[in-house]
């Protein structure tokens, strides 16, 4: 054995990893600094090790319909997962928990249940492709370590629940707090700013031409975009988005029990595998993202679902 294999294997006896598997070049870039914070650094007196996350296509930049087959990103998705969880894509070996996160994007909205199941039924079709007769059920690592969640509808949508991020993001003092349908609950996003009503007047108009379910008013992005641009900046991603998501304020997102189910259904799942409490705090889960205490662990495909 080389002496390379032979640091990997000491390495991973001495450790353990997350990977996460995102779909924008923002996350890929700070989501696993933004979480880990709110983590130990061990689990079980081993180190813990937050890998930089893997970038995949999304799956949700269409409308998913109930019960038809799994699109080519979606199982791309699944096999990406396995990949990481299973085979292991550099000399480090197979990761310890593999965190894949998509958006539910505006075209989805109200149907994170039908999210869930596509997921599902791609991960069930690359398991019985990658072992259709193995001696030992990969779906049993699957259910131990392997996630999948959801940023609803967009991951800048948080940043609207905590100022500092906004700031850092580039937008001024003066739209502060912003302009929002719903203040306490970020994954019900919707501005009813005045000023930028009139431009989503104009954007729906012209888009829902080719889209019907357009609603530019409940588009994160673009109202983050805005808000940069009465600042005078100009926002981007991988640079104000960036330095915002990593230093967000996770604990002042949810403002009450009852606000950002599918988030919080994401922190009590990886809380759950450090054996700890939830770090933002307890409160409504998505049960198509978190099981309720109800389901056997038996009858999931995933860790959370």
């Amino acid at each position: 054995m080389s002496r390379v294999n032979l640091v990997a294997m000491w390495m991973a006896y001495k450790m353990y990893r997350i990977k996460l598997i995102v779909t924008g070049s923002m996350e890929r870039l700070a989501l696993h600094s933004s979480l880990k914070v709110l983590f130990p650094s061990k689990r079980n007196g081993k180190s813990v090790e937050w890998d930089v996350p893997r970038q995949m296509n999304g799956t949700t930049s269409h409308r998913l319909v109930l019960n038809k087959v799994p699109s080519r990103p979606m199982l791309e998705l699944a096999t990406a997962m396995y990949d990481e969880a299973i085979v292991g894509k550099d000399e480090s070996g197979p990761a310890d928990l593999v965190v894949v996160m998509d958006d539910v994007e505006l075209g989805n909205l109200g149907q994170e249940r039908v999210i869930a199941q596509h997921y599902i039924n791609a991960v069930k079709r690359v398991l019985q492709q990658k072992s259709p007769s193995s001696s030992f059920p990969l779906g049993v690592l699957f259910r131990q370590k392997c996630s999948f969640h959801l940023f609803k509808p967009l991951p800048e949508a948080y940043f609207f629940g905590d100022p500092s991020a906004l700031r850092q993001a580039g937008v001024g003092s003066a739209s502060i707090p912003p302009h929002l349908v719903h203040p306490t609950d970020v994954e019900q996003f919707e501005s009813n700013d005045p000023a930028w009503l009139s431009v989503c007047y104009g954007e729906n108009t012209r888009r829902r031409k080719e889209i019907p379910w357009w609603s530019h008013e409940r588009h994160p992005k673009h109202y983050l975009d805005y808000l940069v641009h009465v600042n005078n900046l100009d926002y981007s991603e991988t640079i104000q988005g960036k330095l915002a998501l990593q230093n967000l304020n996770w604990r002042a997102v949810p403002k009450g029990e009852l606000d950002t189910p599918l988030i919080r259904s994401l922190f009590q799942d990886i809380a759950d595998w450090f054996q700890i409490p939830n770090p933002i705090g307890n409160g409504s889960l998505d049960p198509s993202f978190y099981p309720p205490s109800s389901v056997h662990s038996s009858s999931l495909v995933l860790r959370n679902m």
